[in-house]
């Protein structure tokens, strides 16, 4: 039975978690056997974990930007992206998996609060934890693409509803994850003796992550989660946000280095400056903030800095992950820059 402990991150290195699909052209691997296929290369490496977004349609990277509220980006390009791509649901894809896989943690990042009714999605965790013997890390948001919700016909509340309705689904997964009786009476949702049976494998429960970038959200993951998810931040966007973070733990009565920080951050440890330039117009429309692209010592660089800023797990994404040798130069010289990093320095 395996245990999630709250305190590991004060005494390990950074984790290493690779994105296999965003919702972005040159950023998800549309075919499951090439799923496969790169998460055992990601095994094989160390990478710690595999992670699946949770969207329906898919985006040009300008698109994205644009539709998820993210600033700072080049989001004025002549090329032509392609109006949808290949993009497997998350929780199907994460639950094969599941089976396909050994040792690699499984995560969601994130998913959408609005897609499945909290409920019934604390025993669809349950049983791929128990499926996977413990492996699942569960993501998940308010939600935030209207566009998506409208073209499925899934009810989008107002930002402010949507985040209390969030709020209140991760204490309801809970209860349903730790009590033998889960009752919750809420102004969004209602149990009334939802046992989980059998319960997730991990004690007392899987990890919790909240995706998101706002105070309200954040507040929400000092009370609720284990660790919180951001998009592209700069490693000063992350220092200044730590008084912050104190501040929300304080204020629930928890000590702060228990709320394990998340980024979100494309990776490309490039090998001549043409292979540089080629990736950073490919993804201009992400914030320059967010790119982790450029010979192999400036990414370490780069990426220890962000760790020393308070990041302890990274979820990295590999452009066009399954056909360029990018994660082999990943796993080969950056992933072995961090082996045996116990504690971070002061």
């Amino acid at each position: 039975m395996r245990e999630y402990n709250d305190e590991q991150s004060q005494h390990e290195g950074p984790h290493f978690g690779l994105i296999l699909a965003l919702m972005t052209e040159g950023l998800a691997i549309g075919e499951y056997p090439e799923m496969v296929r790169v998460a055992h290369i990601a095994e094989s490496y160390g990478f710690a974990s595999a992670w699946l977004c949770d969207h329906f349609l898919t985006l040009s990277p300008d698109d994205y930007v644009k539709h998820a509220g993210i600033s700072g980006g080049d989001q004025h390009r002549e090329k032509t992206r392609p109006a949808t791509m290949p993009l497997l649901e998350a929780w199907t894809a994460l639950s094969a998996l599941a089976r396909d896989t050994t040792n690699i943690r499984l995560g969601t990042s994130v998913l959408c609060n609005s897609y499945r009714h909290p409920s019934v999605l604390a025993k669809m965790a349950a049983t791929l934890d128990v499926i996977s013997d413990g492996r699942l890390d569960l993501g998940l948001g308010a939600g935030w693409f209207q566009r998506e919700a409208d073209a499925y016909g899934i009810p989008f509340l107002p930002v402010g509803e949507r985040v209390a309705a969030f709020g209140e689904a991760l204490e309801l997964i809970k209860e349903i994850w730790t009590q033998p009786n889960p009752v919750y009476s809420g102004r969004f949702y209602t149990l009334d003796g939802a046992v989980c049976d059998p319960p997730p494998f991990q004690k007392p429960h899987p990890p919790l992550w909240v995706g998101g970038e706002g105070d309200r959200v954040h507040r929400i993951a000092a009370r609720s989660a284990q660790g919180i998810n951001v998009r592209w931040w700069s490693p000063e966007k992350v220092r200044q946000r730590q008084d912050f973070l104190a501040q929300a733990c304080a204020a629930v009565e928890r000590d702060p280095s228990t709320l394990r920080f998340s980024l979100t951050a494309l990776l490309a440890p490039t090998h001549s400056d043409g292979q540089e330039a080629q990736i950073r117009a490919e993804f201009s429309a992400i914030p320059d903030s967010g790119l982790i692209v450029g010979p192999v010592d400036k990414c370490i660089e780069q990426i220890n800095e962000y760790y020393e800023s308070g990041v302890d797990t990274f979820l990295f994404t590999i452009p066009n992950v399954a056909q360029s040798e990018l994660i082999h130069t990943v796993g080969q010289e950056v992933l072995t820059a961090f082996r045996g990093v116990a504690t971070r320095s002061n």
